[in-house]
């Protein structure tokens, strides 16, 4: 067997790990999760899982820089500081909002995680905040957003009201029959909160809108 063929195999067998311990992290926990289950579910043997990840942290560690990479490799805003506030917020929402609904796994995972106490940043976690922080502060500097903010409350404004709406959807739709169902609710939700952080964030009255 090739070198070349052999690293796509051991790619894969990674990939089948990595897609097993994240549905049983995401449903039992990081404590409550055994490497002998993860084998199972992936039908990897135990000591092949340690020798791609050399530990259960490992493979937990590997799952989230894999949710990582996975928003890396999504629709989401350019960070450019030459795009209009206006436009990237738009976009921001969007992607924030989209990227929540599409990896539940993820929001299970940071419930768990806070249950736990752990409160460590994820794999790339830190880097993409300084690049959000660095743009919203250009977009102050340009006197397009509001100066009295402080970028990463900016950040947690949005991201957060899409962590929220995502993690509580189904109670929020059983609370308030008013909203809709489905992709209704969730449109309007969108729709409302891009709105929101237009207004709350401009300058001046409707520059963003």
């Amino acid at each position: 067997m090739s070198k070349e063929k052999q690293t796509r195999n051991a790619e894969a067998t990674k990939a089948v790990i990595l897609e097993a311990a994240e549905k049983l992290f995401a449903e039992k926990g990081f404590a409550g999760t055994s490497v002998r289950e993860i084998s199972e579910k992936a039908g990897v043997s135990g000591p092949l899982i340690m020798f791609h990840f050399k530990s259960k942290e490992g493979v937990y560690e590997a799952v989230k820089a894999a949710i990582m990479e996975r928003y890396a490799g999504s629709k989401r805003p350019v960070l450019d500081v030459g795009i209009p506030a206006s436009e990237f917020l738009r976009e921001f929402v969007e992607a924030m909002f989209a990227f929540y609904r599409d990896n539940p796994s993820m929001l299970r995972l940071s419930k768990w995680d806070n249950l736990a106490g752990e409160q460590d940043p994820w794999p790339g976690e830190d880097e993409w905040h300084h690049m959000y922080e660095e743009y919203f502060l250009q977009a102050q500097a340009r006197g397009e957003i509001r100066a009295d903010l402080t970028p990463m409350n900016i950040f947690s404004f949005i991201t957060g009201s899409a962590h929220v709406w995502w993690e509580y959807h189904d109670h929020f739709l059983r609370h308030d029959e008013n909203q809709g169902r489905g992709g209704e609710a969730d449109a309007r939700f969108l729709n409302e909160l891009t709105g929101f952080v237009l207004r709350g964030l401009s300058p001046g009255p409707g520059d963003l809108e």
